[in-house]
């Protein structure tokens, strides 16, 4: 369905009004372009992919679909950066708080993704879809392959 994933982020945004992020239109487009017709948005949220508040201009809009965990960010001049992660490279998730705000620590099989500059406030439902997320892939995947 066009346009979910922007819809889905906006409502996140503005029921947590604090998260720092900008361009999440373009953004969302990146994730949109890349999604298979038989993938349905779990929940998404945009923040910025880094670590630093002194740095707050990597705005990724992060999705779960029921297959996979896909990141976008839209760069100028047509260029964008995309990662697709599946079920089996996540290895797990860590939630930290600084003074002003959260950050989603992210462990795959090749590398930590860090989303920060969220609304400490989004940190439960972040966590508890994320919880969800990767338990329900994990189990699937792993019922796939037993076969």
């Amino acid at each position: 369905m066009a346009g979910s994933v922007y819809v889905s982020v906006k409502s996140f945004l503005k029921k947590y009004p604090r998260t720092i992020a900008w361009r999440v239109k373009k953004h969302s487009n990146v994730v949109e372009e890349h999604l298979n017709d038989d993938e349905v948005v779990l929940y998404s949220f945009a923040g910025q992919k880094n670590v630093g508040i002194t740095q707050p201009f990597f705005t990724t809009v992060i999705v779960f679909t029921n297959k996979r965990m896909l990141l976008g960010r839209k760069r100028f001049l047509g260029r964008y950066y995309y990662t697709s992660i599946t079920p089996d490279m996540l290895n797990d998730f860590e939630i930290k708080t600084n003074i002003l705000f959260g950050v989603v620590e992210i462990d795959t099989v090749k590398e930590h993704f860090y989303i920060g500059c969220l609304d400490k406030r989004s940190l439960p439902s972040i966590e508890d879809a994320l919880s969800k997320y990767m338990v329900n892939e994990k189990l699937k995947y792993i019922k796939n392959n037993k076969s």
